[in-house]
């Protein structure tokens, strides 16, 4: 309809805006599945480890060369299991202990079979790394001292500590031959006896179907949040918004020649040098504000939307100073644990992320989503739990415990929120940073959900 020359827009409704939500927002609805089925796969291994697997017991067999007198209750008693967790060289080997100390044993019991005898000791009791796995070493030396201790008083194992004795007489009274034939499996780890007997037939019967529900059901989920994400912000969209790009204000994408060298100006520009100095002393304030996660050690904060904001602002060359400057100085104002360089490495590829996202383009729900997916499972997850991996000196078994029931977990439960409030936060920030001339009007007035 037109009236004195000037054409009249028809307002779309609800439903024709609810179509073309679902038509632009098919990424935003892609990464949520991909999510939903990883979520998914997460609650269902941790549910069904604990429902059908009940591995509780490791299992070592022993017996003694020469007949002793001996009480064999007095092998597991607390005041035994004390004195080997204060045992700092090996009555074997003569090597070195430091493992022993975290032992934590809350179940153990001792039977005799036929001319031998059994030890049952709790396999959790053995995580003496603190990360969720079964350290196995650990348990076949604690389980095998706990034989040899009440052969020993404490006075004769004070003089073998603090001499230059390489193993002690007393392990040639344990049979350790038996002990290699009828308490080790074929990779050499101490047995596992099922509290449940039906454990393993439990989950060759049902894993297939358990996996399936979770996943189906996670996929539903997230499918249907992901719809009505987009249903609440319907009447909030400008459905008529046009896109301007010039390859110098604006790009169109980050994979343009100039988009990384005019990057290269902010190091001579002192105004720009100050401001990142003032968000990098932001960052180090969060730093001093912890907030923990609810999975394991690993904390939250907000010290990534003042690191976005710069990242915005100044570009991937910069992004990637940023990013080291941010670790290195967090480090120094609070140190937490041994430095090392696959954190910094970490944080200086989040802020590259962040700056292919956000820098000279116009920012969208869709391209916040994008960062945090990059750096919540390519930093966190996958650098962040290499790292920890290296520097710890984790096996692949603690690396994989960790990635799976902490890291994981807390990235996917994260996202989300995270996304949303960095979407939020850079379109708080962006009309006065447009005031300040550092910012182009059109992406300062531009923000949109897709």
């Amino acid at each position: 309809m037109e009236e004195n020359g000037i054409k009249e827009e028809k307002e779309l409704s609800k439903f024709k805006k609810y179509l073309i939500c679902i038509k632009k927002g098919w990424l935003i609805i892609l990464i949520l599945t991909v999510i939903g089925l990883l979520t998914g796969l997460v609650i269902a291994d941790k549910s069904y480890s604990n429902k059908y697997e009940e591995i509780t017991y490791c299992t070592l067999n022993f017996r003694y060369n020469s007949n002793l007198d001996v009480n064999y209750d007095d092998i597991i008693s607390e005041s035994n299991i004390e004195r080997c967790k204060k045992i700092t060289k090996s009555l074997e080997t003569g090597s070195k202990v430091s493992t022993y100390q975290y032992v934590d044993i809350k179940n153990i019991k001792i039977e005799k079979k036929n001319n031998y005898y059994t030890i049952y000791a709790d396999k959790d009791a053995f995580n003496v790394s603190k990360d969720y796995t079964y350290n196995d070493s650990a348990a076949k030396g604690f389980l095998k001292h706990l034989t040899l201790l009440v052969l020993i008083t404490d006075k004769e194992i004070e003089e073998y500590t603090n001499s230059d004795v390489k193993g002690n007489s007393v392990f040639n009274n344990f049979d350790n031959e038996f002990y290699k034939a009828n308490s080790l499996d074929s990779e050499g780890k101490l047995l596992i006896d099922y509290s449940n007997p039906d454990a393993v037939n439990l989950n060759k019967e049902y894993k297939i179907m358990y996996y399936s529900i979770w996943i189906s059901s996670s996929f539903l989920v997230m499918l249907v949040v992901s719809l009505i994400l987009i249903f609440v912000f319907i009447d909030k969209l400008n459905m008529n918004i046009k896109r301007e790009y010039d390859n110098e204000k604006i790009y169109r994408t980050p994979f343009h020649k100039k988009f990384f060298s005019d990057s290269l100006k902010v190091f001579k520009d002192l105004k720009s040098l100050v401001l990142i100095a003032f968000l990098l002393g932001l960052v180090m304030i969060c730093k001093f504000i912890p907030i923990p996660s609810g999975f394991g050690e690993l904390g939250i904060g907000f010290s990534f939307l003042f690191l976005s904001v710069a990242c915005m602002l100044f570009g991937p060359y910069p992004a990637l100073v940023i990013g080291a400057l941010s670790d290195i100085l967090g480090y120094i104002v609070r140190p937490d644990g041994p430095f090392f360089i696959g954190y910094t490495i970490q944080a200086m590829v989040a802020c590259f992320a962040y700056a292919l996202c956000f820098h000279k383009t116009y920012v969208t729900f869709t391209r916040c989503l994008i960062a945090r997916v990059i750096v919540n499972f390519l930093c966190n997850v996958i650098i962040g739990t290499i790292s920890r991996a290296i520097m710890l000196g984790l096996g692949y078994d603690a690396f994989m415990t960790y990635l799976l029931t902490i890291s994981l977990p807390k990235n996917i439960v994260y996202l989300l929120p995270q996304s949303l409030l960095l979407f939020f936060v850079l379109k708080a920030v962006s009309m006065p940073l447009y005031h300040l001339n550092l910012m182009d009007e059109r992406i300062s007035t531009n923000f949109s959900f897709f």
